[in-house]
């Protein structure tokens, strides 16, 4: 088969239209996980300031704990992915409140130390 010019120009368009497909996909997940960082962000931020004063005595966390609930435990959205990045928040909330029992302060230190660390990683 030999190839004549409008075979060139198809083939131009066909690769066009899959570079342009590619780009497209790409720019939504980017907006996608904006959208999500930017509503889990509240409540990293008020589990940040819950989890510095996680030693501190109960009259100063509960306040800021009471924050955190407040940030983890709104009214749930229909976007899986939003409810995925809040759902990593609510796991650390939890292990932060075990934290303050002297009993589970062990098993809980490990995991509040990797959240304060790489909580901003987590998030795909």
């Amino acid at each position: 088969m030999q190839l004549r010019p409008r075979h060139f120009v198809l083939l131009a368009i066909v690769i066009g239209i899959f570079i342009y497909n590619v780009i497209h996909h790409r720019h939504l997940q980017r907006a996608a996980l904006q959208q999500t960082n930017t509503l889990s962000d509240p409540a990293w931020s008020a589990f940040d300031k819950a989890a510095a004063l996680r030693d501190a005595p109960d009259a100063a966390f509960q306040p800021v704990f009471a924050t955190l609930r407040t940030a983890t435990e709104g009214p749930a959205t229909n976007a899986p992915d939003i409810e995925q990045a809040l759902s990593g928040v609510r796991a650390c909330k939890t292990w932060l409140y075990f934290y303050r029992n002297p009993q589970w302060r062990a098993n809980a230190t490990k995991h509040i130390n990797g959240c304060t660390k790489y909580h901003r990683d987590t998030i795909d």
